[in-house]
């Protein structure tokens, strides 16, 4: 009867220490704590009004690592916002980053990650995936600015899983085309699948910097080959040398959804080269953007 009894008070102690009660009262204990935290992050977001990023942990500030933030607590902006961030924060990272919205004169506040600056195409990934418009290198205070776009120069997710890939191939005529280029993505932007789009175009084109033509041509080569899909479009009135070279290397691939009218100057070409090849011809960007799955 004894020993019965030993095991009856030993399981009842575990109930009690690990039961609803029990974590209700931890919960309770945990909540003036998470409260006198988010005191301390609102105050030291007054006497920071240019931005900060704090290990809620221990109150020190990180100078190195890239502050990505999640998506849970975007557009929290007030005093009785930061319950939440904090709590997010202390179940996750134990991060939380401040900025100042100059647009809507209102202090942001987020949970955020910290990930290695060797690391950038992973922050590329994780902002994405968290649908953020920009992260922040704490080492240089720089601002870094991503959507799903690619461009020449700019940092690129790692991690492709969940995404399809297109490359943007067609007349550009050293920046001097119509930018249809933006208005695939501004249309595919709404669509449910995921898209991630590289764009060759460089908003600032400096072929007169060392090796600079042989990275554009190495990075081209290199993304039309990593695609998905090549969607190419040869724009009336242009030579687009390079699009007709790129059709000649692709047109084998399956890959490609090809843009082109009788107003460019080599229809026939293109026209017969995707018949020969089963390549489909569309007669605008509309139809092409509809076909791409």
């Amino acid at each position: 009867m004894r020993l019965r009894s030993i095991r009856f008070t030993l399981c009842l102690t575990v109930l009690v220490a690990c039961g609803p009660m029990a974590r209700m009262a931890r919960q309770e204990a945990a909540a003036p704590a998470q409260e006198a935290t988010a005191d301390w992050v609102w105050n030291y977001s007054q006497a920071h009004p240019d931005g900060f990023t704090v290990d809620i942990r221990d109150r020190k500030v990180p100078t190195e690592g890239i502050s990505v933030a999640y998506a849970a607590t975007q557009d929290r902006h007030s005093k009785e916002d930061l319950g939440d961030v904090v709590s997010h924060a202390l179940a996750h990272d134990g991060y939380v980053g401040g900025w100042w919205n100059s647009e809507d004169s209102l202090y942001y506040f987020d949970s955020v990650r910290i990930l290695p600056e060797s690391a950038a195409g992973e922050a590329v990934t994780f902002a994405l995936e968290n649908e953020q418009l920009a992260f922040y290198v704490l080492s240089t205070g720089e601002e870094v600015r991503i959507d799903n776009v690619i461009h020449p120069h700019e940092y690129e997710p790692t991690d492709l899983r969940g995404w399809t890939t297109v490359f943007l191939a067609g007349t550009i005529d050293n920046g001097h085309s119509e930018d249809w280029q933006q208005t695939v993505a501004a249309k595919l932007a709404g669509r449910d699948r995921r898209y991630l789009l590289y764009n060759p175009r460089q908003e600032e084109w400096h072929p007169e910097r060392e090796g600079e033509m042989d990275y554009q041509v190495h990075w081209e080569l290199e993304h039309l080959e990593k695609a998905d899909h090549i969607l190419m479009v040869f724009l009336p009135g242009s030579q687009s040398p390079i699009t007709l070279l790129e059709l000649g290397l692709h047109a084998r691939s399956g890959k490609l959804l090809v843009v082109c009218t009788p107003g460019f100057y080599r229809y026939d070409n293109v026209r017969l080269t995707c018949s020969r090849y089963g390549v489909p011809v569309y007669g605008s960007l509309d139809e092409a953007i509809d076909a791409l799955p």
